[in-house]
């Protein structure tokens, strides 16, 4: 004979147990609350059964699903962008034979192609020496004293900077811009410091997607030793 005692009553069922085994069994959950239809909560406009508000869940559902869908179209389109101006600029480098040349086809793409029209090009020599008003060629020693960290680093460094290293990177533009991408080229040894700034300061921030990044990066460390010559130190009379 079974011991299990038989159920006689409400009473004799354990809540807890009943709800764990619902949530355990979510299928059986939706049928039982489809078959009897249980109204869940009122409103101003009268009680709501479970259909209309399994209905309006999907409706939720699906328009989260589309905003996904529409970030991901974006991300995607973005991302197509990023690859054309990648190609632009570097298709217009190879076709640079000397400094000038080099330091204005950068320039050119990353005001018009990539829209960062405050950007400065760090260029390490012994000898330091202005080439235009976004290049420049610079001791790594005098830099590195002047900002620390940010130089010396092999990562890019994305966020709101301080006012004096604003100053130092963005001698002319300082005071409009909100936020900065401070980028370190290097091959084997460092060979120069590219930022740009923007208005906007969530337009760099930390966790940034930076692939693309770390392709310019990559391609001004190869192009640079070979298109940009520095300047001969002056020899003592």
């Amino acid at each position: 004979m079974s011991n299990k005692k038989p159920v006689t009553s409400t009473t004799d069922l354990n809540p807890e147990l009943v709800l764990k085994y619902l949530k355990e069994h979510p299928d059986f959950t939706e049928k039982a609350l489809q078959q009897f239809e249980l109204p869940t909560h009122s409103t101003s406009q009268g009680t709501i059964s479970f259909s209309d508000r399994k209905l309006a869940s999907v409706n939720k559902n699906l328009a989260e699903t589309e905003s996904k869908l529409a970030e991901l179209i974006q991300n995607s389109t973005d991302n197509s962008h990023l690859f054309e101006c990648c190609h632009r600029l570097i298709l217009a480098l190879l076709d640079t034979s000397n400094t000038i040349s080099f330091i204005t086809a950068l320039s050119k793409s990353l005001q018009n192609d990539f829209k960062f029209s405050n950007h400065q090009l760090f260029i390490f020599a012994d000898q330091q020496a202005p080439i235009n008003e976004h290049a420049s060629f610079i001791q790594r020693k005098t830099l590195e004293q002047q900002l620390g960290g940010i130089v010396s680093s092999m990562q890019p460094t994305l966020g709101i900077l301080r006012q004096q290293e604003m100053k130092l990177l963005f001698p002319d533009s300082h005071l409009t811009i909100a936020s900065a991408a401070v980028l370190p080229i290097n091959d084997k040894q460092p060979i120069a410091l590219l930022t740009l700034g923007s208005t906007d300061q969530n337009n760099f921030r930390a966790g940034l997607e930076t692939t693309f990044i770390k392709l310019i990066t990559d391609v001004l460390s190869r192009l640079i030793p070979a298109r940009v010559t520095p300047p001969v130190p002056s020899r003592a009379q």
